[in-house]
């Protein structure tokens, strides 16, 4: 049989059309033993059918040290500008502890598959486990860690923070204060931190005896421009909110400038609370109550993986889960 496909063909699409994942297909084209016969004969074909190869000359690169390590930053559910506003601090301290070790970073969008000078590990920053770099790069079995971005197979690793304990945290918090009608603005649930965080809102109104109808759970993207639209949407209820958790300080940021122009006061009429502790937080008026998250721990754990992974090939580092701190400020006040 032979398929159809548009453009270069990837490894993704011999996945979709083999039936498996992206990391079996990649294995299964290296000749990895944990691979089937079966199913290592059919990810052949369906390769040989869509004439898909990986890049000759990136592989013969493969077992050749350059010293480079990929950044790849995503877009972040289409706001390439939030990834790089929340994750400029990461990149920073990426680059200081690689450059400590004497490899060289090298930023690139996700969309990028030329690699000609080749690298020895990659770091993924707001991206899709199943982008099409992603499964370039797992076929030429570079070494892959994630920042909040789960890979399955291959040599990986993880790199988060505790979401869900943030979440815990910033709803005690509003829970002690007296509120009981609380609002969740979810960041974009295509990414592992909005849909964890949406997740845990859930369960830990659940565990509060919190009834959260539907009208009171938003769906943002992360951005200003949501945050500021979902506002004013649960401000226009019969019944609105007491307070409102966003899922991202950018979010909660516009959501206290939503509240003033509605003619009320946000942390006295509104209580407000973020996730991210950006550094606008505390300038914010009146500062902004956040889950703080240690970006420069981040960064750095994320290049030591990824050294980790290039110095010793049998590496297998567990998921890093990083502790999160609630920050308490004037946004938050008692009903």
């Amino acid at each position: 049989m032979v398929w159809a496909v548009t453009g270069r063909p990837t490894i993704k699409d011999v996945a979709e059309r083999a039936g498996v994942s992206i990391a079996t297909v990649s294995r299964a084209l290296n000749d990895k033993s944990d691979v089937s016969g079966s199913t290592r004969e059919r990810v052949r074909e369906v390769a040989r059918s869509v004439g898909y190869s990986p890049d000759p000359a990136a592989r013969s690169l493969a077992g050749q040290k350059t010293h480079l390590v990929a950044i790849i930053v995503g877009d972040n559910a289409g706001h390439r500008d939030l990834s790089l506003i929340f994750f400029g601090r990461v990149l920073t301290a990426i680059s200081r502890r690689l450059s400590e070790s004497g490899y060289d970073p090298l930023l690139l969008p996700p969309d990028d598959l030329g690699f000609e000078h080749g690298v020895d590990a990659a770091v993924l920053i707001g991206v899709d486990a199943d982008d099409r770099l992603v499964g370039e790069l797992m076929a030429r079995e570079v070494p892959l860690v994630g920042v909040d971005v789960r890979v399955a197979g291959g040599r990986s690793a993880y790199v988060g923070s505790n979401h869900a304990d943030g979440v815990r945290l910033a709803l005690g918090h509003l829970h002690a204060l007296g509120h009981r009608r609380i609002a969740h603005i979810a960041g974009a649930t295509n990414t592992s931190s909005g849909a964890e965080r949406l997740e845990a809102f859930r369960r830990e109104t659940a565990n509060l005896g919190l009834d959260v109808p539907d009208e009171l759970i938003r769906r943002g993207d992360f951005s200003s421009a949501s945050g500021y639209r979902e506002t004013c949407a649960v401000l226009a209820l019969d019944e609105r909110p007491t307070a409102i958790f966003a899922a991202s300080d950018l979010m909660a940021l516009a959501a206290l400038q939503a509240i003033r122009d509605a003619g009320l006061q946000p942390g006295h009429d509104i209580a407000v609370t973020g996730f991210d502790d950006l550094e606008a937080a505390a300038l914010a008026h009146p500062p902004l109550t956040t889950i703080r998250q240690d970006r420069r721990e981040l960064g750095t754990l994320a290049a030591s993986r990824a050294i980790e992974l290039i110095e010793d090939t049998d590496a297998s580092p567990p998921d890093t889960i990083l502790p999160v701190e609630l920050v308490v400020r004037a946004s938050s006040s008692p009903v």
